[in-house]
């Protein structure tokens, strides 16, 4: 049991860091093992439980009676403390909100600031700059651009039903990731098109979008809109394009007349 306590004790912060640093969405490009995800946690495990102790033992030293703990500086006196239910309840909880609040600042400005010095390495190498995101998955599906924010519209005069249909489903895009037109680089023709509203984590092997309104934004792209491509993605591998359009930019289709 004692052993146990131990591993628990020097293994559960850090894996408590870990799983906020993936919901804030700092993901590996890969899917970690085993022995990785044990060695991250354990070095995450330092910094968590360092500002951990510190604050149980300022709380030890102001704390009175029921209140009070014991003051732990060195690891066997931790092992020895830990065997305390009290103890072992505080310092978890402690943990939980000490790894929360250091992953939390870490997100927001420690990631961007290692980036920084990252990248002005990598520019005197004469290398590309490192991206934000982990993978081209998430830059393209997971983050959101601030440009999607604009919101003119640009179109040219058309009878009221039309601009109803188009209205509504603007409307509908808002809110939405991106509104997505996805084919197989083979087959343009055969395309399904729609405002996404989940799609898969950068880690997770098996990749996939839900899109909502396909009916609608199909409809208008097959019969007379045509709507600016703000970007597409290409995977290499499977030969499948996602082209993001921009519902607030459109215009009416040239239709050629057919030759007698």
């Amino acid at each position: 049991m004692g052993e146990f306590l131990s591993t628990f004790v020097f293994i559960l912060p850090g894996i408590m860091a870990y799983f906020w640093l993936q919901v804030f969405g700092l993901n590996p490009s890969v899917k970690h093992t085993a022995p990785e995800l044990s060695g991250i946690a354990a070095l995450l495990w330092l910094p968590v439980s360092f500002i951990t102790l510190l604050v149980l033992n300022t709380w030890g030293a102001i704390g009175t009676g029921v209140f009070s703990v014991d003051q732990v500086w060195t690891i066997e006196a931790l092992n020895t403390a830990t065997s305390d239910i009290k103890y072992l309840v505080l310092f978890l909880l402690a943990s939980f909100i000490v790894s929360f609040i250091i992953c939390w600042i870490w997100s927001l400005w420690g990631h961007e600031i290692l980036r920084y010095g990252i990248n002005y390495v990598r520019e005197k190498r004469k290398i590309a700059p490192l991206s934000s995101s982990a993978s081209v998955w998430e830059e393209f599906f997971i983050k959101i651009n601030d440009d999607g924010k604009d919101n003119s519209v640009l179109k040219e005069k058309n009878t009221s039903a039309e601009e109803t249909v188009v209205e509504e489903a603007v409307a509908k895009a808002v809110g939405k990731q991106a509104v997505y037109i996805v084919y197989k680089i083979d087959k343009p023709e055969n395309y399904v098109a729609g405002s996404m509203t989940k799609a898969s984590r950068p880690i997770e092997v098996d990749k996939a979008l839900v899109l909502e309104d396909t009916e609608i934004w199909m409809n208008l792209i097959d019969n007379v809109y045509e709507f600016d491509v703000k970007r597409t993605y290409i995977d290499t591998k499977t030969g499948m394009v996602v082209k993001e359009i921009d519902p607030n930019k459109y215009k009416i289709k040239k239709i050629k007349p057919k030759d007698s």
